[in-house]
């Protein structure tokens, strides 16, 4: 919560003596900082370099009068509510009216009782403070939502993004390509013999391995690259502004990682854990209005790189066709 004394009050007043007044009266009851100004246009450039959330403002200032002042305080959008108490000698109901419609929180006539206005801004502090709390705790609120909604993209076992973040991604990315014929490539994966790795040695250990994975997989792509949990075993890696051949590559240089963990798989190739890749790009010369297109040549591709012996990757071939000169 913020605490009072880091409060600050601005003063605006032309006359110099009720100026004085009103220092001599706040700084007999409250430490916090005092600004002062001597019209309301002074006033309001203050504001913009020192906020206040509190201001006593007279009505009757050349340049700028309070309710102008009032007014602009209302019209902009300030981190912090700022409150206003307006003083003045015009004592008439319709001036009263004026000055609330112009966004003052409180009206005190002049010359003003000592008592009566002290307690005026004690009444004006305490709900300054309130509300100095109430922003800490939507704060508070406002990081909470972003963590939940963080986690609600990734997926708890392997700490990479989930499905529904996946779709998100891809539309977005297909989307500019679409607009900007932007490039972007596609690994589908899948840890080898998985199945038989968890009979073996159990769902513990199954779940260790696609962490291990996960983790592998996120330090070796790019920053731009974004990888995904589809679906039990199966990650899907995109790759933005990636043609064709880089993409093959990546497919490539991720199979070899998960080789170099050097993890023992009882039924897996040479006894070690292993993953099959299958990529495509779209691209100009593979073209393809629906992303869904794009994702099915990957899965086409991966499911010829686990038929034809894993441990491998396999391109989409209409992927891999130039552009004729």
């Amino acid at each position: 919560m913020t605490q009072m004394e880091d409060l600050k009050v601005l003063i605006a007043d032309d006359d110099p003596i009720s100026r004085k007044l009103l220092q001599k009266l706040l700084s007999s009851f409250w430490k916090g900082k005092l600004l002062v100004a001597s019209d309301g246009q002074e006033a309001w450039e203050i504001l913009q370099k020192d906020f206040a959330p509190l201001v006593i403002v007279d009505w009757m200032m050349p340049r700028m009068d309070g309710t102008e002042l009032c007014r602009k305080i209302r019209q902009t959008k300030f981190d912090r509510y700022i409150y206003s108490i307006l003083l003045t000698a015009r004592d008439d109901q319709k001036d009263v009216l004026e000055g609330l419609e112009a966004g003052a929180d409180d009206y005190v006539r002049k010359p003003f009782n000592s008592q009566e206005l002290q307690l005026r801004i004690n009444a004006a502090l305490r709900v300054i403070q309130l509300e100095g709390a109430l922003a800490e705790k939507n704060g508070e609120l406002l990081k909470l939502n972003v963590k939940l909604e963080e986690l609600a993209r990734i997926d708890p076992l392997m700490k990479i993004a989930n499905r529904h973040s996946f779709h998100e991604s891809i539309e977005r990315i297909h989307d500019q390509f679409l607009r900007y014929g932007q490039t972007y490539g596609v690994v589908m994966c899948d840890v080898d013999y998985f199945k038989q790795y968890n009979d073996t040695l159990g769902h513990q250990a199954g779940d260790h391995i696609l962490r291990e994975v996960g983790g592998a997989i996120k330090a070796t792509i790019r920053q731009s690259d974004e990888a995904f949990r589809y679906g039990g075993e199966e990650i899907v890696i995109l790759l933005p502004l990636q043609n064709f051949e880089g993409t093959v590559i990546s497919g490539e240089r991720l199979c070899q990682v998960i080789r170099n963990l050097s993890l023992p798989h009882p039924k897996g190739i040479d006894g070690k854990l292993s993953i099959s890749a299958g990529v495509t790009a779209c691209s100009q010369s593979n073209r393809a209005e629906n992303w869904r297109d794009i994702l099915e040549q990957a899965d086409q591709a991966l499911y010829q790189a686990k038929k034809t012996g894993r441990n491998k990757v396999c391109a989409h071939q209409s992927a891999s066709v130039s552009v004729p000169a």
